[in-house]
């Protein structure tokens, strides 16, 4: 072979070796790239309890097991509080953006789906398969539903309690193991523990404490007295306010009365919302207040020197004396919601049934002592049916109504809120602010009534 022959034999190699492994490189790229830059879907998921520390805990926690599950999606986490998130939501929503899951109080519900602000979950409650909402009670699935559709997935759902300091019960001469039945007996004990405790002449422990702020909070501290008193919101067509009647007069003077004439409450009411309210029963300044399951966690993580899981009481809502009321109190419940703006409906419809599947509602049982409308946890859960505070509340749910479902309901609430603020601080009289609020709910219901329709006045 020849010197000629010889080279050009060794280049033909050489370069034919090149375009093999420049070939099969190039055929390994896309894989390679594949692999090391996976897509991900992000979730902005939005909830005032993130503002909530034992809350914002449990979160984190449940939302790792979430993306160990679904390793193409990643949470976002978007702090709200109680009382603005309406406002921003709406807001964000109207502009196009906006929380993919978002949660609401249950009251918030029609106003929202009317306005277009929910996403149609329908068909994924169906691919779900039959009997996926019968775990959940009935009652509490209805209200996520329009027209037959589902818009929502319910949440947390808790009767209103009401709660006292078993210490300070003891130190003012009470039984701690008979809490007051009848909104007299209420008055006699808040009567007692308001009291100079450290002996400088100067009360400094109420018997009650309540909201007395423009608040969304304002609804389940208020419901409770007027429901136990045999009193109602609105007529039975929701088309009339109903606080003309004796029953809704009387819990209105009852509420104001605590404030002004016995001064059980204490000073500046007006300024008081659920959080500083809560914060007085973690500090000993007040002995009762309404709530639910998330009350003694929220005092307890306030002030753990208190230790409220063991100090605090949970009982039934005190009624009108010589009445059985079938409805003595009101219900909790929160709904769960996917933004009609999201890009990503499927991967936020994981995320809602994950929020509220079993498991994870026995969860926040556990970390934040909440019940679930699930029948299945609430119902069934030996650890929440066992607990000194959860038994109670559940067995009033028996005893709880929702307020009425309209998507006014939010300036019906807040006409009332502004009449017990406008007595306690003797801007009027309670018979004049409730005649005035009166007034104001049948002009918010003028919608629903034709010209025969008449609503009756004081």
């Amino acid at each position: 072979m020849s010197f000629k022959t010889t080279k050009w034999t060794i280049l033909t190699l050489l370069l034919a070796s090149f375009l093999l492994v420049s070939t099969a490189a190039f055929a390994g790229t896309p894989k390679e790239t594949s692999e090391e830059a996976p897509e991900y879907v992000e979730l902005v998921f939005s909830d005032w309890h993130l503002a909530e520390p034992h809350w914002e805990k449990a979160l984190k926690e449940a939302f790792v097991i979430f993306e160990r599950e679904h390793p193409n999606i990643k949470i976002k986490l978007d702090v709200v509080s109680y009382g603005e998130k309406e406002t921003k939501y709406t807001t964000e929503i109207e502009a196009g953006v906006g929380p993919d899951v978002f949660h609401l109080h249950a009251y918030s519900i029609k106003s929202f789906i009317e306005k277009g602000y929910v996403y149609d979950m329908t068909p994924f409650v169906k691919a779900e398969g039959p009997g996926f909402t019968d775990a959940w009670y009935s009652q509490t699935i209805e209200l996520m539903k329009k027209d037959g559709k589902y818009f929502a997935m319910p949440g947390d759902f808790m009767a209103m309690v009401l709660y006292y300091n078993k210490n300070l019960y003891r130190e003012a001469g009470l039984d701690p193991a008979r809490p007051p039945k009848t909104w007299d007996e209420f008055l006699e004990y808040a009567k007692k523990l308001t009291r100079d405790r450290d002996g400088d002449g100067k009360i400094d422990t109420w018997g009650f404490g309540t909201i007395g702020a423009i608040d969304p909070g304002f609804e389940l501290r208020f419901t409770p007295i007027l429901f136990s008193h045999g009193g109602s919101y609105l007529s039975k067509d929701n088309k009339c306010s109903a606080l003309n009647t004796s029953e809704a007069m009387e819990a209105m003077k009852f509420f104001n009365d605590l404030v002004t004439v016995h001064k059980v409450v204490p000073p500046g009411v007006t300024a008081q919302n659920p959080g500083t309210v809560r914060q007085q029963m973690a500090n000993e300044q007040i002995a009762m207040l309404l709530g639910s399951g998330w009350t003694p966690p929220i005092v307890d993580n306030n002030n753990p020197d208190l230790n409220a899981l063991d100090v605090l009481e949970a009982a039934a809502v005190p009624v009108k004396a010589g009445t059985s009321p079938k409805f003595s109190t009101t219900a909790w419940l929160s709904a769960w919601m996917i933004s009609p703006n999201t890009k990503h409906p499927e991967e936020a419809w994981e995320l809602v049934k994950f929020i509220t599947s079993k498991s994870m509602e026995e969860k926040w049982f556990k970390d934040a002592r909440v019940l679930s409308s699930r029948k299945d946890v609430s119902g069934e859960y030996d650890e929440l049916l066992s607990d000194k505070f959860a038994k109670i509340i559940a067995a009033e749910l028996d005893h709880a109504k929702f307020v009425p479902q309209l998507k006014e309901w939010p300036q019906i609430i807040e006409a009332i809120n502004t009449a017990a603020q406008e007595s306690f601080t003797g801007a009027k009289s309670p018979k004049r602010a409730l005649e005035d609020a009166h007034d104001r709910i049948n002009g918010i219901l003028s919608v629903y009534r034709t010209s025969s329709d008449k609503c009756p006045g004081f």
